[in-house]
């Protein structure tokens, strides 16, 4: 009769899961932090989509006006709440009769450790407010 041999402690199995932690580790003590950022840049869009309800019943040229505080207070949010450090960084606002919408377009440069090689992460943000006007007949 065959006696039934225990695994060895290190095998082909076990390298893999290690590896797989490893790696997932590796992303999320780099690569996390951006992504993270994208979250307080969503925020800081938010907002910026809803004050564009106000600024739209304004006429012109109070209305440019304020649609252009919107966008710099919306840009310097995301550069100090998020530090977004692109100088590059794009932020547009439209809207129409019913929806707003803020957008930033961004870069992230991440270093790898110990190495010269960088990756760049590309950020499309968009967010939506309904700001169509009640009407209360």
């Amino acid at each position: 009769m065959a006696r039934y041999g225990a695994p060895r402690r290190l095998n082909v199995v076990t390298v893999t899961m290690l590896a797989v932690a490893l790696g997932a580790g590796y992303w999320f003590w780099r690569f996390f932090p951006a992504y993270f950022d994208s979250w307080t840049v969503d925020h800081a869009l938010r907002e910026a989509a809803n004050a564009i309800y106000k600024a739209s019943r304004l006429r012109d040229p109070d209305r440019s006006r304020e649609l252009k505080d919107i966008v710099n207070r919306c840009r310097k949010e995301i550069v100090e709440k998020a530090g977004i450090k692109d100088p590059d960084l794009e932020v547009e606002i439209e809207f129409d009769d019913e929806n707003a919408f803020a957008m930033a377009n961004y870069k992230v440069v991440v270093t790898h450790p110990g190495t010269t090689r960088t990756t760049t992460l590309q950020f499309k943000r968009k967010e939506r407010a309904n700001i169509k006007q009640v009407r209360w007949d």
